[in-house]
């Protein structure tokens, strides 16, 4: 059972709004772009997949890459797989990304070194998520360090 999301809607209404956000946002979403690669995020309890597509130009106009809330067509570059909780966490800034890989709290593959180059560049990001969930109404569900 999630501590934060009742299921995989729930999940995708956040992350929804939380990626339009971030590849919207003319720091984090540029530097990103710059990545050139697909990561494809599976999660656990509940199961949902993401995938962000920072190769191929953006579908949408007035972001940086495209993302797509559940499976779709495109081939990864590399791929991260944790818990929802875990991803949940990550993005107040609070899960350490080497250290879970270490503990095996996440599972990774292909180009690794590639998404572990966007961490300095999504850090601003952990400040935002907290105002992404109080925007929505959901001031619960905002981790406190």
């Amino acid at each position: 059972m999630s501590e934060y999301y009742r299921d995989t809607a729930h999940l995708y209404e956040i992350y929804d709004y939380f990626l339009k956000r971030v590849l919207t946002d003319e720091k984090i979403g540029q530097k990103m772009m710059k990545a050139g690669i697909i990561i494809k995020f599976i999660y656990t309890d509940p199961d949902a997949e993401i995938v962000i597509d920072l190769k191929n130009p953006p579908k949408d106009a007035g972001l940086y890459g495209s993302y797509y809330l559940g499976p779709c067509d495109l081939k990864e570059d590399v791929w991260s797989k944790q818990s929802a909780d875990h991803s949940h966490r990550f993005w107040h800034g609070i899960e350490n990304p080497i250290a879970a890989v270490a503990k095996g709290k996440v599972t990774q593959g292909g180009k690794v070194t590639a998404m572990l180059k966007l961490l300095p560049v999504v850090k601003p990001a952990f400040r935002l998520f907290p105002v992404i969930l109080e925007e929505m109404g959901y001031d619960n569900l905002i981790v406190k360090k």
